[in-house]
């Protein structure tokens, strides 16, 4: 039985495939946000605290790993799933241990709606224990580690947003009209590496996708980040060994391999 959790519904529920495009109904409101769920604990908690605490209406899908672990890019895709089937313009992918600013879904959906041509966006995360420190701001390059562009509020980096290769799954927003003509994500990868495979297959289909500087929130870490856990190692090559086969030696790869982006937070971003 689904269980009620804070204003959240967990699901245990089987994924896979691509949306429903008959299930589409073309009219749009605002934000539909996935939690993909697992050992939340306070983290959890606090990601909640500051969902509800948001200026702009949204609502709101949390698969609890815990019950039914089917992954990250499986539980994400179940939310994906039934954000099509609102009237959500856009989702929020967001990771239990990354929290929104009040404005977070206000600013994100104005950002969504001045670049309509952006599919996908990630935001800018800063760190928890130091918040100038800015660990994500568009990500480049992608292979064999996808490096982040990184840089410190007090000396005016990252402050621009710019068209990227790809962007970190963490908090990333996705325009529902574009996730339609392209696809939920490739469930091939378990763990990782599904953001950037989702980014190039996004830019495949002639979409965009942006770092947002407008939007900031602080990313705490997770279970892929900090001290590498060894009973995940082989989950992390299997999945990066399937997007290196599936991406590299194509045309996409090779003309985003090449894009400038100063990892740095100096400002270079390429272009589209």
């Amino acid at each position: 039985m689904p269980r009620v959790y804070a204003g959240a519904r967990f699901i245990d529920d089987p994924g896979g495939g691509r949306l429903d495009r008959g299930s589409w109904g073309g009219y749009f409101g605002g934000m539909y946000v996935v939690i993909p769920a697992y050992k939340g604990g306070r983290r959890l908690e606090r990601c909640l605290a500051a969902l509800k605490a948001q200026t702009a209406p949204y609502q709101l899908y949390v698969h609890d790993n815990d019950v039914n672990n089917i992954g990250f890019t499986a539980a994400v895709n179940q939310g994906l799933r039934r954000a099509v089937k609102t009237d959500e313009e856009f989702a929020l992918v967001l990771n239990q241990d990354v929290y929104l600013p009040p404005d977070g879904i206000e600013r994100l959906t104005a950002f969504m709606r001045a670049h309509p041509r952006c599919a996908i966006a990630g935001v800018k995360q800063v760190d928890d224990k130091d918040p100038d420190l800015i660990h994500h701001a568009g990500c480049a390059p992608d292979f064999p580690v996808g490096l982040h562009v990184r840089g410190r509020k007090s000396r005016g980096e990252c402050a621009v947003s710019l068209p990227m290769p790809w962007v970190n799954g963490a908090a990333m927003a996705a325009r529902m009209e574009a996730v339609v003509d392209f696809g939920i994500m490739d469930q091939n990868m378990f763990l990782i590496c599904s953001d950037r495979d989702w980014c190039y297959t996004a830019r495949q289909r002639g979409w965009e996708v942006w770092y947002c500087a407008e939007c900031e929130v602080i990313h705490e870490g997770g279970v892929t980040s900090g001290v590498p856990i060894p009973e995940l190692q082989p989950v992390f090559i299997r999945d990066a060994t399937y997007w290196r086969d599936k991406w590299i030696g194509t045309k996409l790869h090779e003309k985003l391999k090449s894009w400038k982006v100063d990892l740095n937070g100096g400002g270079g971003g390429g272009r589209q």
